[in-house]
């Protein structure tokens, strides 16, 4: 019995002073731990006794061998938990490096912002390890599963410099790591930027990681506790990560205000609808220089491929956003052009009739197929939604104008990003309340905010975040909104609000008109006196002027984001408007978007250009040059 507890003793002892169990992976390893509690070098002869257990019980001097163990399984905690501090003094500044992490591009068109980038590092110290972070180019995580991918542990050298082989097998006893030296071989956000890290840093030591598309936010939370645990303290992290994939220049920068502010600001609940090609890589990079406490954002360069080749024919582009975190720094980044949020709006969404018969030929996707790209990457993605949801939705024939979606329609909504639609609109009560109410179930459900009614004035009419406050009413000729419970509603809110921004939504029912009513405009201009900062109107199919009243744009109507009926040129074109919230000012993007066979996407350049200059010609004199351009400045 006596020998039964004595390996229970071991098994104990075992775990206590083990990360993680993987005897059968380094059975005979010495292994340096190098986390705060890990000074003292603890020899894991556990891990290959389990052969000879019966010579350890046998032996008589046990009791003298469990004594000596155990006290220095003490001692080493004794000293990492109460005498940390003092260690830390003791190794010096000289141990630690100014620069925590970084974010470069791989593209090698990028090479000149490379180049900068890891230049700048050099010219404050050089980091014993950098650990380089790629996206999952080739997909390898569809393959091996979640897994992070890296070198195999017995690799020593790879493009010719070291290793750290011993933060390798540290990082795998807390993390699902899968080794596989061939991927890490083949995947430019890798190999590319070797060359440029052997140049300035040939002594330092590497530890490249492929990170899935796939893997959990829990996942990279545990991978940056367990790199601040057993990284050197001359450790850099560095994402290599490109931005804004696949989209014209205006939409590329508009997705990259969110992305940057997100990165500089460490915005934690952003990074994983960011429009990039690893936010995982981008989260670990950043959260670790906040866990080092050296996160003063440093700006090597922000550019996109049409400013470095300057061709005018490219109608897509891919964006670069290089920054360096560092010590608190007297040269702070941190400035207003780091707080922009950013909205876009779109025209009525109409989800019936032939585009319901396309969905169910192909998938609750088909609408959104050429158009998802551009819908994401944004603080808040409002559209009008003109129908209802409901569990088992009649079947109405192709006459009737009533709009009934099934629940499958919301995974649609969520996928592209849609997290606020308008119901102030006559068709969200084809099904009475019953039908509202369903809705808004399932718009929760999948946490997509809805505001206004398509009755009541005053019911879910407000809709409030980071500082934005926006307003939903439906003005038409059976609306129970009166022009004085409009103006009134909105006097309230502004008297709450001073100094947020508000945004009032209007649906108006003249349909097919390519010009506004005057009766529309007079109660434009009231809410404007109200104290309304913006209104974007619905309703129309059509896309009518813009407005500028008092240094106030008004969108009279956006026409249809997504409609079945395409007997019109007019009624075939609509347009997004994308805004930037600033402090000091507002930028307003305009995006003309053409619908075929009920998908919406981008216009070409040359008709996006034809489309602007007609809506120039009917809006505002003092808009036409800017709207011509695509971009309205409007000063706070």
């Amino acid at each position: 019995m006596r020998n039964y507890y004595l390996l229970l003793f071991f098994w104990c002892l075992h775990i206590l002073s083990t990360p993680k169990l993987h005897h059968k992976i380094f059975p005979k390893t010495i292994i340096v731990r190098r986390s705060l509690i890990k000074k003292i070098v603890i020899v894991k002869f556990l891990s290959n006794t389990y052969g000879t257990r019966k010579m350890f019980v046998k032996r008589k001097s046990n009791f003298k061998f469990i004594i000596i163990t155990l006290l220095i399984v003490i001692i080493e905690i004794v000293l990492g938990y109460y005498f940390r501090p003092i260690s830390e003094k003791i190794s010096g500044s000289k141990n630690r490096i100014r620069i925590s992490a970084g974010i470069v591009p791989h593209h090698l068109l990028a090479k000149n912002i490379i180049e900068n980038f890891f230049r700048y590092i050099s010219s404050k110290d050089e980091p014993e390890v950098i650990v380089l972070l790629s996206p999952d180019h080739f997909k390898v995580g569809s393959i091996v599963g979640d897994f992070f991918i890296t070198l195999e542990p017995q690799t020593l050298e790879f493009y010719g410099m070291k290793i750290d082989r011993p933060l390798i097998k540290n990082l795998y006893f807390e993390n699902n790591i899968f080794f596989s030296n061939s991927s890490i071989k083949l995947d430019h956000g890798i190999i590319n930027l070797m060359p440029f890290i052997k140049k300035y840093f040939p002594n330092s030591k590497v530890v490249p990681f492929i990170i899935p598309s796939s893997i959990s936010k829990k996942a990279v939370d545990q991978f940056v506790i367990s790199l601040n645990r057993f990284a050197p303290k001359k450790t850099i992290v560095i994402a290599s990560v490109d931005f804004s994939h696949y989209l014209p220049v205006p939409a590329a920068r508009f997705h990259d205000v969110k992305s940057i502010r997100t990165i500089i600001n460490f915005e934690k609940e952003n990074f994983e609808k960011l429009d990039v090609d690893s936010w995982q890589a981008l989260y670990i990079a950043r959260a670790f220089a906040h866990k080092m406490k050296m996160e003063s954002p440093k700006l090597i360069a922000y550019a996109n491929s049409h400013d470095i080749t300057k061709n005018s024919i490219s109608k897509e582009v891919t964006s670069y956003f290089s920054v360096v975190f560092e010590k608190e720094t007297q040269n702070k980044e941190r400035a207003n052009r780091f707080e922009g949020k950013t909205i876009l709006f779109v025209g009525n969404i109409i989800l019936d009739k032939s585009i319901k018969h396309m969905t169910q030929k192909n998938s609750v996707f088909y609408p959104f197929e050429k158009i998802k790209q551009f819908l994401k990457g944004i603080d808040l993605l409002v559209g009008n939604l003109e129908g209802v949801i409901v569990e088992n939705p009649e079947k109405f024939d192709n006459h009737s104008l009533k709009y009934v979606l099934p629940p499958e329609i919301v995974k649609a909504f969520s996928h592209t990003n849609f997290n606020l639609f308008s119901l102030s609109n006559k068709h969200a009560f084809d099904m009475g309340e019953t039908g509202l109410e369903q809705t808004k179930k399932f718009l929760t459900k999948a946490n997509i905010n809805f505001v206004g009614h398509p009755n009541e004035c005053n019911k879910n009419s407000k809709f409030e975040k980071n500082e934005i406050i926006i307003l939903s009413f439906k003005k038409t000729s059976f609306s129970n909104c009166s022009d004085k419970e409009i103006i009134n509603h909105i006097k309230t809110v502004r008297a709450l609000n001073i100094k947020k921004f508000i945004i009032v939504l209007l649906h108006w029912d003249e349909e097919y008109q390519s010009k506004n009513f005057l009766l529309q405009q007079k109660l434009a201009h009231q809410i404007i006196d109200s104290g309304a900062d913006l209104i974007i109107s619905f309703g129309i199919p059509i896309v009518q002027k813009i407005e500028e009243y008092k240094r106030k744009l008004i969108f009279y109507s956006l026409g249809n984001f997504i409609f079945g009926q395409h007997f019109s040129k007019e009624t075939s074109q609509t347009l997004a408007i994308g805004l930037e919230i600033y402090s000091q000012e507002v930028i307003f993007r305009l995006f003309p978007i053409k619908n075929q066979l009920g998908q919406p996407f981008l216009m070409d350049r040359k008709e996006a250009n034809l489309f602007l200059e007609k809506l120039a010609e009917k809006s505002s004199n003092s808009l036409s040059d800017k709207i011509k351009s695509g971009i309205i400045v409007i000063k706070r």
